[in-house]
């Protein structure tokens, strides 16, 4: 059972890898509202079956236009490049102050 779920506080390292992981294509579309949880259910067990992308079978079911799916995918790169640019400004930031 997680730390958190025994009503434990978190690690720092636990803290960090929450607030750096990136977020996964179905939890983007489900908070964009593109697809439903029991969608996204079922499509998760049809990848562990198949070991298609989702993406791939997001378009071969139709649940949205190729376009929806880039639109999608591109935020999600752009947010990883966030976590990215974040990160390396709070290395940069941690070397000046020990440098000092």
């Amino acid at each position: 059972m997680a730390e958190e779920e025994k009503g434990l506080p978190l690690s720092d390292e636990e803290k960090w890898e929450i607030l750096t992981r990136p977020e996964k294509l179905g939890e983007i579309l489900l908070k964009q509202g593109k697809i439903s949880l029991h969608q996204l259910e079922d499509l998760i067990k049809q990848q562990e079956n198949s070991g298609m992308p989702l993406g791939e079978l997001i378009l071969s079911k139709g649940i949205m236009s190729r376009t929806d799916l880039l639109t999608a995918l591109d935020w999600q790169h752009k947010t990883d490049q966030v976590i990215i640019d974040s990160l390396t400004e709070m290395i940069k930031a941690q070397k000046k102050e020990g440098g000092k």
